[in-house]
């Protein structure tokens, strides 16, 4: 099990940029950047990892089964539960190149090097805070 959570280093990126906040807030997934792995109960993380049982997706607890629903995702998350969860189509090397040149206004050299250097149309987390900071 990987939990990762990248919310504070979001919030170390110094100024909020409007366009972007506004890309994240279209996707309905701006309650989750203030989530954070670390601010959790790890005794209580582990308990319920040592009681997952992947063949009938829900935990056995002493007191009976329980199996998490979209309506306990949505309470605990505030998340709204409609639509299509991922919708996306595959993104080409091309297109992620051009789609970087044009929101984050850096070289397609840069962009196309580090593409290579993660050998998908992916990018490292790292790289883009390097780029929002010069670019801030």
């Amino acid at each position: 099990m990987k939990l990762s959570s990248h919310g504070r280093k979001v919030h170390s990126l110094a100024r909020p940029v409007p366009a972007i906040e506004g890309l994240v807030a279209g996707t309905r997934l701006s309650p989750l950047i203030t989530c954070s792995v670390d601010s959790g109960d790890w005794g209580l993380l582990s308990s319920f990892v040592e009681r997952w049982h992947r063949e009938t997706s829900s935990f056995h607890l002493p007191v009976g089964e329980l199996t998490i629903t979209l309506d306990d995702v949505s309470s605990l998350l505030h998340l709204p539960m409609v639509g299509d969860l991922h919708a996306f189509q595959p993104l080409h090397v091309d297109d992620a190149v051009q789609m970087l040149v044009d929101l984050l206004m850096v070289f397609a050299e840069s962009v196309r090097a580090e593409t290579a250097q993660c050998r998908e149309p992916y990018v490292r987390l790292q790289w883009v805070c390097d780029i929002y900071e010069r670019q801030c």
